[in-house]
């Protein structure tokens, strides 16, 4: 779940379920939002505002935009507008309470949570709920409305990864492996799920394991176009290195040097990479 806020998920989640339909600056909004053209998006978002004030749609996600460009009080207000006119739209709630709790007041942020619960209580509002109560140390009650979500909606992955960082403070390293897998299963995209795991499974010794979840996390995230994966390519390195794999260790590792991860730790490990090849080539020689 951790690069794939519960925040984003609502978004996304209200996007594609209105992108359909006839043509307008709604859609026309969902359209460049999809294809990274958020300046246009905006603009289309406003005429539709104008168009239609009591369509939700625009409003809510223009609110998200704002929110994620951290434009807090612009999202804020229009947030407010829309529980004003939709006090069941339980998104905008969950929204607010991440403004609220940002701003430090707590109190305020988990009654608008509780209201989101009570307006709908699906798998996006109650993560968003059940991560606000881990962030606060309440780590039974979060625990209780993440079985909650997974209850009703069985492939809701962020309720799955936050019941596997549950049992992995819990020290019941099984369990959280099986959470995190059912994470991957319903989205196989999160990245850090698979970092979890790895790092549980090397702690296993189950270093073959570790290491094919170690290039699915650095797949996603070239396919995703995150330029942040040399950190994980220089893990994966180190692991084919300690597994005797050598050649796969040099193809991660220079990866891993081209892709941001510390130069002088890559250099280094090459070096290994470099002697053990070099000894290996001249064990065979004789």
């Amino acid at each position: 779940m951790a690069r794939n806020s519960a925040l984003l998920v609502v978004c996304l989640l209200v996007l594609s379920a209105c992108a359909s339909g006839s043509e307008g600056p709604y859609n026309r909004g969902v359209e460049q939002y999809g294809i990274g053209h958020v300046g246009r998006c905006v603009k289309d978002y406003r005429q539709a505002i104008a168009q239609r004030p009591d369509d939700p749609r625009p409003k809510f996600n223009l609110a998200v935009i704002y929110q994620d460009e951290g434009k807090l009080r612009e999202a804020e207000n229009l947030y407010e507008e829309l529980v004003a006119r939709a006090p069941g739209f339980s998104p905008a709630w969950s929204n607010l309470a991440s403004i609220m709790e940002k701003r430090g007041l707590v109190d305020r942020a988990e009654r608008m949570h509780r209201r989101a619960m009570k307006a709908d209580g699906g798998c996006a509002e109650g993560c968003q709920y059940g991560f606000f109560l881990l962030r606060q140390g309440r780590k039974v009650e979060a625990e209780k409305v993440f079985k909650k979500s997974v209850g009703r909606d069985p492939r809701c992955a962020n309720g799955w990864f936050g019941l596997g960082l549950i049992a992995e403070g819990n020290g019941d390293i099984r369990a959280a492996l099986r959470n995190y897998d059912r994470d991957s299963i319903y989205n196989p995209s999160d990245v850090e799920a698979y970092l979890r795991s790895s790092n549980i499974l090397i702690s296993m010794g189950d270093t073959a394991r570790a290491a094919g979840l170690l290039e699915k996390a650095a797949g996603e995230n070239r396919a995703g176009g995150d330029v942040d994966h040399g950190d994980i390519e220089l893990r994966l390195g180190i692991l084919f290195l300690g597994n005797g794999e050598l050649k796969k260790a040099e193809k991660a590792l220079e990866l891993a040097k081209k892709n941001g991860a510390p130069p002088g730790q890559c250099d280094r490990e090459l070096h290994s990479v470099y002697r053990k090849l070099s000894a290996r080539s001249a064990g065979e020689a004789r």
